[in-house]
């Protein structure tokens, strides 16, 4: 009688060779995402966004502090009243909203944002050297973020400044006085966050938000206030 015997040497089956595949594939990312992640570009990225972050907390702080001196909000007084409402409706001259606070701050580089390549830090409010190594802050060149005019203590969750690359259906939002309705689909541009950015809250926290997330916390900003629309300039 012939006896069968089974072939042990038979190959691997197509399902066995993907198995195999996926697994080393799987090792192989374990083993490098540590350096991927780690990457000198990814570094500066969240250096950049974290600095950021740290200079609107600044900011939020010095107008805290010059709210603290009146009993209006500083962003409703004229400027000889220690406010920055005169000039908010000049497109070039957001920047001088600003100038308020400057005692409040060492140098002007706190209002730039490290990953606003487009942007360049001051580094006096006071006039230029002669011999150029000092850098006034004197335009909006020199400002990184937006401010929100209906900010206020009394609404902790409205938004009083973020980084300026917003954008909304028709693209990006320029220099001036923007009006921002309800249920406007802003966001943010690649410029400065790939996508993402930081705003400063009336409560002096600063949050890193997606353009989904912007719109989230722009919608609780207005459900708060009781407002349909808010201004915000942009440098």
């Amino acid at each position: 009688m012939t006896v069968i015997r089974p072939n042990r040497n038979r190959g691997l089956t197509l399902v066995e060779v993907l198995v195999v595949v996926v697994v080393l594939l799987g090792l192989f990312f374990v083993m490098t995402y540590p350096r991927l992640g780690n990457s000198p570009q990814l570094r500066a990225s969240k250096s950049k966004r974290i600095r950021c972050l740290q200079q609107l907390k600044n900011v939020g702080l010095a107008f805290r502090i010059v709210e603290s001196e009146h009993t209006n909000s500083s962003r409703n007084l004229p400027a000889h009243s220690g406010g920055i409402r005169d000039g908010a409706e000049d497109p070039g001259s957001v920047w001088r909203q600003v100038l308020v606070l400057s005692n409040e701050w060492a140098t002007p580089a706190v209002l730039w944002c490290p990953a606003d390549v487009e942007r360049k830090p001051a580094t006096t409010f006071g006039p230029a050297s002669e011999d150029r190594r000092s850098v006034a802050f004197s335009s909006n060149r020199h400002l990184s973020y937006f401010l929100g005019l209906n900010a206020s203590e009394a609404w902790p969750q409205s938004i009083l400044a973020g980084d300026r690359n917003v954008t909304n259906e028709a693209g990006l939002l320029g220099p001036g006085r923007r009006i921002i309705a309800s249920g406007a689909r802003i966001g943010f541009s690649r410029k400065m966050h790939d996508s993402c950015g930081n705003v400063l809250l009336a409560d002096g926290s600063v949050q890193q938000v997606t353009s989904s997330r912007l719109r989230g916390v722009y919608r609780d900003a207005l459900t708060e206030s009781g407002l349909s629309t808010n201004v915000w300039l942009f440098p």
